[in-house]
């Protein structure tokens, strides 16, 4: 009986252990690369009889931040930016290939619900809050717009030490409809990507 006990009590131990050493509290910064999946852009005109629609290709995603974390919760800022061709130009005449891309460059306010428990694996749950630059870019001619920006996403981290952990996340992201002349547009993704945060 006492066995078990001094065993039990070991286990305790080692696993308060685990759960203080995969729980680094302070400032950290993160990088994460991945893919960006977008949705369709529907292209709306001020001639309705010219709207339709983008397709895109599976582009790259890039991220990079600044945080601190306290317990469960961390806050970070967040600098986004993907990149997706263009696949095909739909309208109600037919389909076509299209050339060039939609380039997003954002600015997040990101927070984090970290489950933390007694391993080296943490899931969580993230939300974000800022501003993109949206640019749609054609055959000799670009145009932009500044827009409201959210993000919302669920993932897991890594630990391999203290200070070291690798990200695994999703993510929705997506943005007021930017407005370009006579054209208005939808910007959303689907993002997965893989990351490293240093703890400090």
């Amino acid at each position: 009986m006492k066995k078990n006990i001094v065993i039990l009590g070991g286990c305790v131990l080692l696993l308060s252990c685990a759960t203080a050493a995969y729980c680094a509290d302070g400032p950290y910064v993160s990088a994460n690369i991945g893919w960006a999946m977008a949705n369709d852009s529907d292209i709306s005109y001020t001639d309705p009889s010219d709207n339709g629609a983008i397709e895109y290709d599976t582009g790259l995603a890039l991220s990079g931040a600044v945080g601190y974390a306290t317990g469960n919760l961390r806050i970070e800022g967040e600098v986004g930016y993907q990149k997706n061709d263009y696949d095909k130009w739909s309208d109600p005449g037919g389909s076509w290939d299209a050339s060039g891309d939609m380039r997003v460059l954002s600015f997040l306010a990101n927070g984090y619900y970290d489950f933390v428990n007694a391993s080296a694996v943490t899931p969580y749950l993230s939300a974000g809050l800022g501003f993109a630059d949206v640019e749609f870019n054609n055959p000799g001619h670009s145009a932009d717009d500044t827009v409201f920006a959210y993000q919302v996403g669920a993932g897991v981290g890594f630990a391999v030490s203290k200070q070291v952990t690798i990200d695994l996340k999703y993510r929705f992201f997506a943005t007021a409809d930017p407005k370009f002349d006579d054209a208005e547009a939808e910007c959303a993704s689907h993002n997965i990507m893989l990351g490293l945060r240093y703890s400090f």
